[in-house]
């Protein structure tokens, strides 16, 4: 089965689960995990350093969808085209300047927000 690596930050405080809110994970390579949807997957975190230490899989979900993110051609900001607010709050994020900096250090690919419930942004 298919691993997901969560930030501790993400996970509830029983340690059984994503904290609550966070519907989706935004990751990069869209075309990767377009090919995960539909199946379940084991949602885990490092217990230390990462690539250094054991992981922990503390629930499995089932990917409902997989989402497209572009960044748009003048090299505007990828998210600006979703509800900017809804999106850093369903992703786990206080406001959209936390989100915007978590992804900041990250490749200017194309991104997928991983569904884990039937919301979508695309009508």
């Amino acid at each position: 089965m298919k691993r997901i690596l969560f930030n501790r930050r993400f996970v509830n405080k029983t340690g059984d689960d994503l904290i609550p809110g966070k519907i989706h994970t935004i990751r990069a390579n869209f075309e990767y995990w377009k090919r995960f949807e539909g199946q379940e997957v084991a949602l885990a975190y490092w217990l230390g350093k990462p690539y250094r230490s054991k992981q922990r899989v503390f629930c499995v979900k089932k990917i409902v969808s997989v989402e497209e993110i572009i960044k748009k051609s003048d090299g505007s900001n990828p998210f600006c085209r979703f509800p900017v607010q809804t999106l850093a709050k369903n992703d786990g994020f206080a406001n959209y300047y936390e989100l915007e900096d978590w992804f900041r250090g990250y490749p200017n690919r194309i991104k997928a927000i991983i569904h884990f419930t039937e919301f979508r942004y695309a009508k």
